[in-house]
């Protein structure tokens, strides 16, 4: 029997304590409170305790995430060897610790070694190393201040150094966690005021592997690959987040994905978690005051936005009542919300109102497209990549492309797609331009096929202009009328004439495997069919008014329709004078109504799919205008919320999911007291709660929603709003806190 493998390399792992380095107590970090208090604490003993407890909760719950208990490195295999060993998976186990004489306070145990025996658990024989994360001991009060002055006291901080690779504490480079109290208030540690400090050092993950047993022939196997480095990386949160706290991403140096194997740096793709600490509430708030003063800096045509993620920018169209409505831009707090470009000195560019605000990654890298009229050429596409310089109209050879109010954009091959007024199709990445027919990415001889396909088509994307990644769908007018027809970036074209006698005038498309779902007129109405990508096509339904008897005539206009599993939901108006909710079922092919009590699906908010449910707005007796949701059968289609109790509306304005988390924007009540429009919450079929109130206090009414929409970033939820100080303007609310990706330490 052979000996288990053990470590052919001496060195240390991500996670294990320096050498010779004396352990400490890691202090709290006691923020100052940004956010109102509601009311006096009470009993101190308890909320200590409290506070303790989900401290302690929350940091193992965290550093679990940090774990690579999951993860199968592919770059521990053998290399020819007849029998030779694989390195073993590295684990790391986190126990939560209860106060005693080393962590007064409680804190975490954390505990790193192999899986000698793979059963994908840390037993205690495979332990190699340990640390423990103490938390801080709450500060005693500071002595009482005169009268009619606030006396702040020193917070807590938590730093971060890099340790290059080559020093002593880590020779594999790593991390430096200082603790202490910011005693002169000046947000840095100095030397005196360090009081603890933890070293996190790079290592190898795993050890090389065994040789081979001898075979048959004698001959030993080789010995197998050694084991990718583990790597730690800090990072600075964002400022729109978190002014103090710490953002720690752990991975393997194994060129996963994108990344590069062994370089010493750590790529997205070799990420495999990260551990984000603030030592203060998240921030939200406004972010704009365009209009100073109780004046409005957004307007029904003034309201576009887009968050930019690779430059971690919102652009926005804003007005101050000096310049007109013109373009601006913020990092997500509002010191850094700065005038940008004005486009139309002797008038309102509105930017974004026809086509609102795209960003979109292209060749030259992230740019947002939107109209905007300078005040000479009239309306037109722009192009920005948030500075005054590279904002600009877009024109190629003098030719521009101007913009109406019907005129459909969207993304599609590292650019946009816009109906232009002059019959065409155009694509365009911000600095060339051309017919989508004629995109950079086809040959010559595939534009020469295309442009034969095309040929006699008149009028574009006057109904539909559709896209993913690959695919462009559009409406089209040619010999067959306005009809449906597919381009993809391999330049394959398909078309269809779906009514014989008419034009189709197809919309509400909705993408599925293998093809698109779309409304589009029939001899028997407006039905729902499907587009293969091969040219195919299937009538999905034969819906009809139960009143009269005649065709269907409004069918997907307001919920759209949405995909569960083998269930298409959408809205249909087949008696009354409300839409109602139906389910089409693509395996049995059956169509049936879900419920004949709940009316106007989607009618404000529209809908959208979160934890296999469809979610939307809708009128049900006794409780007026709420929020339904269906899982696409009858006994699954019910009234989720009565956030105004009775008959009062609660006139939900727009969803967004972020995991198992809804958000949305909606007007309720908080113990009988009137919230207005604000931010809302619903989790796991909880009763929802109160997210953000821009403007508290009873019956006031920030009327959030009423312009624009909400936005989910990786950090926030942005929308606009007012708050009874300002008119409307732009707030963000950092959403971390509730969804569990921000551990806050106090």
């Amino acid at each position: 029997m052979s000996t288990p493998p053990t470590m052919d390399v001496d060195a240390t792992i991500a996670g294990e304590p320096a050498l010779n380095q004396g352990r400490k107590s890691v202090p709290g970090v006691h923020a100052r409170q940004q956010h109102k208090t509601n009311s006096k604490v009470q009993h101190k003993s308890k909320r200590k305790f409290v506070l303790t407890f989900l401290q302690t909760f929350l940091l193992v719950l965290a550093l679990t995430l940090s774990t690579y208990s999951y993860v199968q490195l592919d770059s521990f295999s053998a290399q020819k060897g007849n029998t030779g060993e694989n390195a073993y998976e590295m684990l790391v186990r986190t126990e939560g610790r209860v106060a005693d004489s080393i962590c007064t306070e409680g804190g975490a145990e954390i505990y790193i070694g192999n899986d000698l025996n793979s059963n994908g658990h840390l037993d205690e024989n495979e332990v190699t190393s340990s640390t423990k994360v103490c938390h801080g001991k709450e500060g005693l009060s500071g002595p009482q201040g005169s009268p009619g002055n606030t006396i702040q006291p020193p917070s807590s901080r938590l730093e971060i150094e890099q340790l290059e690779v080559g020093n002593i504490t880590c020779p594999t480079g790593g991390i430096l966690i200082l603790s202490g109290i910011d005693a002169d208030g000046n947000d840095q540690l100095t030397q005196d005021e360090i009081a603890s400090s933890e070293a996190v050092c790079d290592g190898l993950v795993g050890s090389n592997g065994t040789n081979g047993l001898l075979g048959n022939n004698g001959i030993q196997g080789e010995a197998g690959s050694q084991g990718a480095p583990a790597l730690v990386e800090n990072l600075q949160p964002s400022p729109a987040v978190c002014p103090s706290g710490l953002v720690l991403r752990f991975g393997v140096d194994d060129g996963l994905g994108e990344g590069m194997a062994f370089d010493g740096q750590l790529h997205d793709d070799e990420v495999r978690s990260s551990l984000q600490i603030c030592s203060v509430p998240l921030l939200y708030g406004p972010i704009s005051d365009f209009a100073t003063g109780m004046a409005d800096g957004i307007a029904s045509s003034c309201d576009a936005m887009a968050w930019m993620v690779e430059q971690q920018r919102l652009l926005t169209a804003g007005a101050n009542g000096i310049d007109g409505c013109e373009l601006w831009v913020s990092q997500g707090f509002e010191s850094s919300t700065q005038f940008l470009l004005d486009i139309n000195p002797s008038g309102d560019a509105s930017p974004g109102q026809y086509l609102g605000l795209t960003s979109v990654q292209t060749p030259q890298g992230e740019r947002v497209f939107f109209d905007a009229d300078d005040g000479v050429n009239g309306r037109q596409l722009w192009v920005s990549d948030a500075t005054v310089s590279g904002t600009t109209r877009v024109v190629e050879n003098g030719n521009s492309l101007p913009i109406t109010s019907s005129t459909k954009m969207v993304q599609w091959g590292q650019g946009v797609v816009i109906s232009a007024t002059t019959d065409a199709l155009v694509w365009s990445d911000g600095v060339t331009i051309a017919s989508v027919f004629s995109h950079p990415s086809f040959s010559a001889s595939q534009q020469q096929t295309l442009d034969t396909h095309s040929f006699g088509i008149t009028t574009f994307a006057t109904e539909m202009l559709h896209s993913n990644s690959t695919h462009l769908w559009f409406s089209a007018k040619d010999q067959n009328d306005v009809e449906p027809h597919l381009l993809t970036l391999d330049a394959e074209y398909q078309s269809w004439d779906l009514n014989p006698s008419g034009a189709s005038q197809p919309n509400a498309p909705m993408l599925i495997e293998g093809g698109l779902v779309i409304v589009a007129e029939a001899q028997n109405g407006r039905q729902l069919v499907h587009l293969s990508d091969e040219g195919s096509l299937n009538w999905l339904t034969t819906l009809q008014h139960q009143g009269t008897g005649n065709p269907t005539t409004q069918v997907a206009e307001y919920l759209g329709i949405h995909q569960l599993g083998n269930l298409l939901v959408f809205d249909a108006l087949t008696s009354g004078v409300d839409p109602q909710v139906w389910a089409h079922n693509l395996s049995s092919g059956s169509t049936h109504i879900l419920s004949t009590a709940i009316l106007a699906p989607g009618d404000w908010a529209g809908g959208i799919v979160h934890q296999q449910r469809v979610w939307f707005d809708c009128v049900a007796p006794g409780v007026a205008h709420e929020i339904c949701s269906s899982d696409g059968t009858v006994n699954g289609t019910r009234v989720e919320t009565d956030l105004r109790a009775g008959i009062a509306s609660s006139n939900i304005l727009g969803f967004v999911s972020h995991g198992e988390h809804l958000f949305f924007l909606a007007s309720g009540q908080i113990d009988g007291i009137e919230t207005g429009s604000s931010l809302w919450h619903l989790q796991n079929g909880e009763q929802p709660s109160l997210a953000y109130d821009p403007w508290s206090g009873a019956n006031n009414d920030s009327e959030s929603g009423s312009y624009g929409e909400l936005i989910l970033t990786e950090h926030h939820l942005i929308f606009i709003s007012h708050d009874g100080i300002r008119g409307h303007e732009i707030h963000a609310w950092s959403h971390g806190e509730r969804t569990g990706d921000w551990l806050i330490w106090l």
